[in-house]
């Protein structure tokens, strides 16, 4: 969709149609040591927390693309599917730079 003036900052429908098809998978692990959550904002330092990632599976050690929980023992965040595509789009133009050259 064209904004008044002719032209849009959105992606194109190429790196849309990739986001929207890439391969994701959803990974639960503990906050690594000295997280932001468990030692910098509590007055105590507390036992690593579990999260929940939506990581890509084609890359090794399955990197996190968007965090979906910082905490499993608290509701997670409220996001729409924009923000989820947002995330993957920009995983794929960081670290998969193969995918188009732009």
């Amino acid at each position: 969709m064209s904004q008044p003036g002719g032209y849009t900052i959105a992606p194109g429908d190429f790196w849309t149609g990739q986001a929207s098809t890439w391969p994701v998978v959803i990974v639960q692990r503990e906050t690594e040591p000295g997280h932001w959550l468990t030692d910098v904002v509590p007055a105590k330092p507390v036992q690593p927390l579990m999260q929940l990632h939506l990581c890509c599976a084609q890359c090794p050690d399955y990197p996190s693309v968007f965090c979906l929980s910082p905490d499993t023992g608290q509701p997670g965040y409220a996001i729409t599917m924009s923000d989820v595509l947002a995330g993957i789009l920009g995983h794929i133009r960081r670290s998969h730079p193969d995918v188009v050259a732009s």
